[in-house]
């Protein structure tokens, strides 16, 4: 049986993806550090608790790449932005009420 180097992956932080030599792909959405969603692609030659330890350690390497890069947007956060800023920018945007705490 062969051993797994659990540390060796290779992050991108703009894709939220890590890959390990073994052929595991991580994939996120959300911020690296807390992820809303992960995504694991190539698994199944795997077993179970190397596929968990997989998991965390991807999911570690890719929170320590984000603590030591500058903050880094993926490219959901950027469309996200741009979209609200076109939004805002539109002149037939809905006149939302606004609330006063004058009397």
């Amino acid at each position: 049986m062969e051993t797994i180097n659990f540390d060796e992956w290779e992050t991108n932080l703009e894709l939220g993806q890590a890959v390990h030599c073994s052929g595991l792909s991580l994939r996120i959405e959300g911020d690296p550090k807390d992820p809303s969603a992960v995504t694991p692609i190539n698994f199944s030659s795997l077993g179970v608790a190397d596929q968990a330890r997989l998991l965390r350690e991807g999911l570690a390497a890719l929170a320590a790449a984000a603590r030591r890069a500058p903050e880094v947007k993926t490219s959901h956060q950027r469309a996200a932005e741009e979209s609200a800023r076109l939004f805002a920018q539109r002149q037939d945007r809905p006149i939302r009420p606004t609330l006063s705490l004058n009397k």
